[in-house]
Order: C-alpha cells, then structure tokens, then sequence
C-alpha cells in the first residue's frame, strides 16, 4: 500500500484521534502534514506516488475501501445522492475544524 501518502493535520486532536483508528485497520502510509500549509490543513488528501492528489470526500473513500471494517461505508457514500450531501457535509465540518484549529489551538 506505498503507492499514496494520506495527508492529515496530526496537532488536531479530532483528526489525529480518526486516523489513529484507522492506522490500526490498515496498511496505508498516513503522514503528517500540520507544517505543509494551509492548502492541507483544510481537508484530508491523498497524494500519490505520480503526483495527483485526491481530497476530501474522495480521499476517506479512498481510505475507506482500504481499512479494515469499512468497505461498507466507502459504497455507501458513493451512492450519487449521498455522494453530494456528504461533501457539502465535509466542506462545512472541514471548515470548522481549519479555522478551530488555526486560530484556537496552535
């Protein structure tokens, strides 16, 4: 599974707290992006070996599909309907957690 890096913020303790779960229940390579910028600190990313990148919704399917206990979750949320709530949901969390963790934690 070292074809892609997972991208997240490990100083935010609700994100680092969701990736610890999942290093568990997988073999993917997640990397601690909180000094990379802002561009990363706003949503999870998954960069791949030939330099694209997939974020957001798209990068916890990626995910999903790949841990342990999950797969169910992955096809759910990439049912057409769901697909466009959930990343309407995540744009807003995202935000949230970004501008909490930007101005209130560090």
């Amino acid at each position: 599974m070292n074809d892609s890096k997972i991208l997240f913020n490990e100083k935010c303790s609700i994100c680092n707290l969701e990736i610890k779960h999942y290093k568990k229940r997988s073999d993917l390579n997640f990397v601690n992006c909180s000094e990379m910028g802002d561009r990363y600190l706003k949503k999870l990313h998954v960069r791949f070996e030939n330099g694209t990148e997939i974020s957001g919704v798209d990068a916890f399917i990626y995910v999903w599909e790949r841990t342990n206990g999950y797969n169910l979750i992955a096809g759910v949320i990439r049912m057409p309907v769901i697909y466009q709530l959930s990343k309407i949901a995540y744009f807003f969390l995202a935000y949230i957690l970004f501008w909490r963790y930007k101005y209130f934690v560090k």
